[in-house]
């Protein structure tokens, strides 16, 4: 029994070290600016103007993304929030997979993942959750349910 319990704490340290990892280099504090317009020609900063907010990236091609689609949609209706396509494809293949997936969400098409580096991306999905004063405060790589994004974004509201 102990080995089983022994077993399963090793699997997590190891889950929550790939996390940090994955996350070590990614942007905190003022967030990059993002010059781009949505795919829908509406200027990206206006959608995180005003925190609490989340910038999410995702890739048409990332299952964990696919994963979180629920959790991100489910979050627009309560928090502003611009989603980042990162490395799929035109504009109009963007727009087919939304549609497709029927999301509604504001997205930035990043075909040469400029937005994504000067974020310090290097892995999908990546969620910066920012405060009130637009001031990245928390971040994630990886899967996350709807009630870790809740509770994230609801704490960079308080900070």
């Amino acid at each position: 029994m102990l080995k089983k319990y022994a077993f399963y704490f090793l699997v997590g340290c190891l889950f929550f070290a790939g996390q940090f990892l994955h996350s070590s280099d990614l942007v905190t504090g003022k967030p990059p600016s993002i010059e781009q317009t949505t795919i829908t020609g509406l200027p990206a900063q206006a959608f995180i103007a005003q925190g609490p907010a989340i910038i999410y990236f995702w890739a048409e091609w990332c299952g964990i993304c696919a994963m979180m689609q629920n959790a991100i949609s489910a979050m627009a209706s309560d928090y502003p929030q611009l989603t980042i396509a990162l490395r799929s494809g035109t504009d109009n293949a963007i727009k087919a997979h939304l549609q497709k997936n029927q999301l509604l969400w504001s997205v930035v098409n990043d075909q040469q993942g400029k937005v994504a580096q000067s974020f310090g991306v290097k892995a999908v999905p990546a969620v910066f959750f920012l405060n009130k004063d637009g001031t990245i405060v928390f971040t994630s790589v990886g899967y996350s349910s709807e009630w870790g994004l809740r509770i994230r974004t609801w704490l960079a509201g308080l900070i």
